[in-house]
């Protein structure tokens, strides 16, 4: 029991984020743009930094996956009735626990009708292209573990390369204290292969403690 609550509390790290009602958006390049403008401090979530460590330990499995379709419904959350977004994934590569072929995948925010609920600070998955994605199972759910610092989206670089990039909108990031680097600071820029060995050498170290 113990254990299932201090993983839940490293899936959802210290944030606040901020919920925006507005009329239903079109979606661009696969995720919902935001109608909000205004000061910058008042749409910012704010988090601390994780580890490469806290985002494995924390998380039931790490994949590389394209998401491929996704449904926004109203659900009952502990924060009162809120739009939520499952999103299917196929998995590309399993880089540390057990994965099927495809997964299916809530975060906070989305389009329901003419209603458009956007969370800062959320993992933000497009359609169509493939991402690193820390998951956890909760309640029978898979989430994005860390929420925007769990989700790395696949880019191509210049020459061709495919890199690990920073979720579109991961809020307002607090520099963590202690020795550990930020798993951002290890996976963004680097290219998958080089990210997946970076995941699965924390696994194999966690393993050993």
């Amino acid at each position: 029991m113990m254990a299932a609550m201090s993983r839940l509390a490293l899936a959802v790290p210290l944030v606040l984020p901020l919920l925006v009602l507005s009329p239903a958006l079109p979606w661009q390049d696969g995720a919902p743009q935001s109608p909000v403008s205004g000061p910058a401090e008042a749409h910012a979530a704010v988090s601390i930094l994780m580890s490469l460590e806290e985002l494995v330990s924390a998380s039931s499995m790490v994949v590389v996956a394209t998401a491929t379709e996704r449904e926004s419904r109203w659900e009952t959350l502990p924060g009162g009735r809120r739009i939520v977004t499952y999103t299917k994934l196929r998995v590309d590569r399993t880089v540390t626990g057990s994965a099927p072929k495809e997964v299916v995948v809530r975060t906070l925010g989305g389009v329901v009708g003419k209603i458009g609920q956007q969370v800062s600070g959320e993992a933000a998955i497009s359609i169509g292209k493939p991402s690193m994605l820390f998951l956890v199972e909760v309640d029978q759910t898979l989430v994005v573990t860390g929420l925007a610092q769990g989700h790395y989206p696949v880019v191509t670089d210049a020459k061709g390369v495919a890199r690990l990039a920073s979720s579109p909108d991961a809020g307002t990031l607090l520099p963590r204290r202690g020795p550990q680097i930020a798993a951002r600071e290890l996976l963004v820029g680097a290219t998958v292969d080089d990210g997946s060995q970076a995941v699965e050498r924390a696994r194999r170290a966690l393993d050993g403690k």
